[in-house]
């Protein structure tokens, strides 16, 4: 590193993280963010098969499908990296996801449309955990935390102002919506292809697979189950604000502008303030900075509990919202830092799928408590909450040793040694 701070191991500032970048990981956020402006699919899906003339619950058949294949895909991408790279699978599996896309405006067979869904949901997210590794592999440690944070700005931006391009075009054609989110994701595809020239990670380079590299070594490494089961506690409570939140504000009165001001106050907020704050935040223990994220969430969303006044709603948004910048940085970085280098895209791709469960069971647990006691989803979310405190205080054992030069004696046979290189990562 170049300077005193930086060799004295400690945290960067904002600036220093920047300037600090390699042109690699420029170009990955760049494909990020322009690949997040034209994701439309999942957002106007059923608006565009209901468009077409199917009912709305055969549309979300489609959105459905597409949601499973999410998930298998970021499974299949943590898999695909770790083999083959993890450049190239950014850029096989948006090549494939552009192309894929262009299928839908070409079928007019509901059955046909749920498996391109499917099939595109798998392509679509299987650069995440490609892209998560990335950022580890190629950054210094101290800078993981805050390079994690300038990532989630380029992906919040995009999902903020991807609907408004969205809804944009479809008000001249839903086929151009079509055309543009194939267009960003090639570009994506492309940029990802000139990482993959500075890739140190060719397949012939890797440890060979074996039954000891695959997602049952993640699930024996306990303290990492731990982890993950704190994430999906922290995601059913955080997605409160998207399920009973909204039914909790009709109940005491307000209209659906206060709603999305609260919700445009937390992207606002998010945006703006979360690269100045984990200049903060990177300097404290990163269980800590995770434990302290997940409890404000929890805290922010019991106070909904506490009264119906606008100012109560916008203390209880802005509690959680600091408890995302928080806890979030950190949290997204950790799987990178602690999964041995063989399975590191496992590692992140077994944490982005509790998560989802998490997302996908949270709206329905919460309305059903809502609809027995308004006040009782958000009391739920403080034992919730308590749980994944817990999880993390005792699951976040910290980064495992840092990968370690190649040692040329290491070559030579030696007594009691096994192959070189044949670490069992399920145990390092």
């Amino acid at each position: 590193m170049s300077d005193q701070n930086a060799s004295a191991g400690r945290p960067p500032s904002v600036a220093q993280a920047l300037s600090r970048l390699p042109l690699s990981i420029w170009i990955l956020l760049a494909g990020m963010l322009v690949n997040r402006l034209g994701n439309f699919l999942q957002i106007y899906l059923v608006l565009y098969l209901t468009h077409e003339g199917f009912s709305a619950s055969r549309a979300a058949l489609a959105l459905g499908a597409y949601g499973v294949g999410s998930v298998l895909g970021v499974l299949f991408g943590g898999t695909a990296g770790d083999r083959f790279g993890h450049g190239r699978t950014i850029a096989v599996s948006m090549a494939l996801s552009g192309l894929l896309v262009l299928g839908i405006v070409t079928l007019h067979n509901l059955p046909a449309i749920v498996v391109l869904a499917a099939v595109i949901g798998m392509t679509a997210q299987a650069y995440r955990p490609a892209s998560s590794a990335l950022l580890v592999e190629r950054t210094p440690a101290d800078h993981h935390v805050m390079v994690f944070a300038v990532y989630r700005m380029a992906f919040n931006l995009g999902t903020t102002c991807g609907p408004l391009l969205g809804a944009l075009l479809i008000s001249r054609s839903y086929h151009l919506m079509f055309y543009i989110d194939a267009v960003t994701s090639l570009l994506f595809a492309v940029l990802a292809a000139v990482t993959v020239r500075g890739d140190r990670e060719h397949p012939a380079e890797r440890p060979a697979d074996t039954g000891s590299r695959s997602y049952a070594a993640v699930l024996r490494d306990r303290p990492y189950v731990l982890f993950m089961l704190a994430l999906f506690l922290n995601a059913v409570v955080y997605i409160q604000h998207t399920s009973a939140l909204p039914l909790q504000l009709r109940q005491d009165g307000h209209s659906t502008t206060v709603y999305a001001a609260l919700l445009s106050l937390n992207a606002a907020v998010v945006i703006c303030l979360e690269l100045l704050a984990t200049s903060y935040v990177q300097k404290l223990p990163g269980r800590l900075a995770v434990a302290l994220g997940v409890g404000l969430v929890g805290v922010g969303m019991n106070m909904y509990a506490i009264g119906s006044a606008v100012a109560l709603y916008v203390v209880a948004t802005l509690v959680w919202t600091a408890g995302e910048m928080i806890g979030t940085p950190t949290a997204s970085a950790y799987p990178g830092q602690v999964a041995p280098p063989a399975l590191r895209g496992r590692y992140i791709a077994a944490a982005a799928v509790p998560m989802q469960i998490g997302y996908a069971v949270g709206p329905v647990l919460g309305v059903a408590v809502w609809q027995w006691s308004p006040a009782g989803v958000w009391w739920l979310c403080g034992l919730l909450t308590v749980l994944a405190v817990g999880a993390v205080l005792v699951g976040m054992t910290g980064p495992r040793e840092p990968e370690r030069a190649p040692d040329p004696a290491a070559d030579r046979p030696g007594p009691a040694a096994g192959l070189p290189g044949q670490e069992d990562p399920a145990t390092a």
